[in-house]
């Protein structure tokens, strides 16, 4: 996790300090994949609590409060804005986009089911494919 956070800091730095040569619509996935990185951080706080009490009702909200947030930024990296895109950007933001996207629904059915192993390996996923989308995002 310490490595997820440096990670992005250290691209929104970048992005912050090329702001002025980006497009809007870059600037605004940029962004939002800062306020992403939060939510990553929320549903990390709450994968860790129901990895050490899987009956555990509260981190089990939190995680189901915090998937909501993060569906609630889907869209700025929906086709509306990623079609301004030049064809080889675009295609790496939607595959990395979408990998993340199915990282994130396979955690959520880990949350159904609840063990230990699930949970756990389904969240490395959703950490190594949210790295992935930062990556691309940052490069466009």
């Amino acid at each position: 996790m310490k490595f997820l956070v440096f990670s992005v800091v250290l691209c929104a730095f970048v992005a912050t300090s090329t702001a002025q040569t980006k497009s809007p619509v870059i600037v605004r996935m940029q962004t939002a994949l800062g306020s992403m990185l939060s939510v990553v951080r929320d549903l990390s706080l709450a994968n860790t609590a129901l990895i050490k009490d899987t009956e555990d009702h509260i981190a089990l909200n939190s995680a189901y409060v915090a998937a909501e947030e993060l569906y609630q930024l889907f869209p700025t990296f929906g086709t509306q804005n990623s079609s301004l895109l030049p064809l080889p950007s675009r295609t790496r933001l939607e595959s990395a986009f979408d990998s993340f996207r199915n990282a994130v629904a396979a955690w959520e059915g880990a949350l159904d089911g609840r063990t230990v192993e699930n949970l756990t390996s389904t969240f490395q996923n959703v950490q190594k494919e949210f790295l992935n989308l930062a990556g691309v995002v940052y490069t466009l």
